[in-house]
């Protein structure tokens, strides 16, 4: 049985401050200010139509692919305090030159803010999940990783409130450079963390086997040795594989139509650059989105503790399914409200998913595992949105979101079944 966190031993423990840390870390990355805006900003300031703005996703999530597994494989070889630490600053960085480089030209922040953002995918969830581990608090990790996930998204909605007005006050670049000041100071902290064990060899509870990794060690822990192994074990354990696949289309369509929300909004006559009146306005349409980051993020766990981890996920797609169906049928903006529900399904998959594929790899390939979870995410997200942005351009949202459906009930319940019959399996 896990300890308790008022737990003597595990509250005496150095890696109890992670925790605290890992939660300011969220906190502090949140202030994306320029996450609110910046579909208008390349409409507005550089003229861009829905098909250029998708291609530039589109290499974003090629530039993620390829970056993915190697900065996964990156910090499990030289630390995941560094990993996020870099990822951070370098990610900040990158903001400014997004905000401040033209056409074409700021394509290059716009890949570089990708690959800086790999170095904190997964990352972020191993040095949580083993910090756990160490103080034998793992069956915390819904919990924690959901409530980090909420208290980001919180920031997130403050930064949102305040995006629409400071646009009407400032202007685009500014606002969006302002973003880089939250992103610094997350390096900073990320470097405060101490570094968990990386190596399942470490940790006393093991009951995983250790021949993927014994063969890492071998090979001196190198890097590519570090992504065959992870490669490896992500194909081989078939639970983790379905999960991955699933838990992939999941993200990949039902975040699809957050990504249009703001060129939606204006659409309807709302434009935050106008005055400060339509910046509040704006800012409130935006709002629940955020609000529903937030809860799903908060909600994550209980449903996982109630329902489990084999029909958390599967509920999850029910509730996105019925949730969606506004969304090909109405062009008004009352299905904001959709938005914010599918946002809140959205919130909820990863801590879900992320749970369970953390239950089962070892921690020596934890934070190259998790990034080929994202590695595979970003492959359909690009998919997605590259496919949608051309209907989008072409005919209307309701095209685009069309697509997003079909793929959500076909990829979904394929997917499902794959991962529901390789964990009875497994069981069995």
């Amino acid at each position: 049985m896990s300890s308790s966190p008022t737990d003597g031993v595990s509250a005496r423990s150095p890696f109890a401050r992670n925790i605290p840390i890992y939660y300011s870390f969220q906190f502090v990355r949140g202030f994306h200010f320029w996450l609110p805006i910046w579909f208008l900003f390349l409409q507005t300031q550089h003229g861009l139509s829905y098909v250029q703005i998708g291609f530039m996703e589109v290499l974003f999530g090629i530039a993620t692919i390829m970056a993915e597994v190697p900065t996964g494989a990156i910090a499990d070889r030289f630390g995941r305090r560094v990993a996020l630490g870099i990822g951070a600053l370098g990610f900040a960085g990158a903001t400014v030159l997004f905000a401040t480089l033209n056409f074409p030209s700021l394509i290059l922040g716009h890949l570089f803010m990708s690959i800086t953002r790999t170095l904190m995918s997964g990352s972020d969830d191993a040095l949580l999940y083993d910090s756990l581990r160490q103080l034998k608090r793992t069956d915390e990790y819904e919990r924690h990783a959901g409530r980090a996930s909420a208290v980001a998204t919180a920031s997130l909605l403050a930064a949102t409130i305040l995006a629409g007005p400071l646009v009407s006050v400032l202007d685009f670049r500014t606002v969006i450079i302002i973003s880089a000041a939250g992103m610094g100071l997350a390096g900073m902290l990320a470097l405060a963390l101490r570094e968990p064990p990386r190596r399942e060899s470490e940790f006393s509870d093991t009951t995983i086997d250790t021949n993927e990794q014994s063969a890492s060690h071998v090979s001196g822990t190198a890097v590519l040795s570090e992504i065959r192994t992870g490669l490896r074990i992500a194909l081989r354990t078939r639970p983790v594989l379905w999960a991955i696949l699933f838990g992939g289309v999941m993200l990949a369509t039902l975040d699809l139509p957050e990504f249009f929300i703001q060129p939606f909004v204006r659409s309807h006559g709302v434009d935050p650059a106008i005055t400060l009146i339509e910046g509040l306005t704006y800012s409130g349409f935006m709002l629940p989105s955020f609000v529903g980051l937030m809860l799903g993020a908060i909600v994550a766990a209980p449903l996982a503790a109630r329902l489990g981890e084999r029909r958390a996920l599967p509920a999850v797609l029910v509730v996105g399914v019925l949730v969606f169906l506004p969304l090909l049928v109405a062009d008004h903006l009352a299905i904001v409200a959709s938005f914010a529900l599918l946002a809140a399904c959205t919130a909820a998959v990863q801590p879900i998913a992320g749970g369970y594929i953390n239950r089962r790899i070892p921690s020596d390939q934890r934070a190259t595992v998790l990034s080929i979870f994202s590695l595979l995410t970003a492959v359909m997200i690009t998919i997605v949105i590259g496919s949608s942005s051309v209907l989008v351009d072409v005919f209307d949202f309701r095209a685009g979101f069309t697509l997003a459906f079909g793929l959500l009930v076909g990829g979904g319940l394929l997917f499902w079944i794959g991962w529901r019959r390789a964990h009875l399996d497994l069981a069995d």
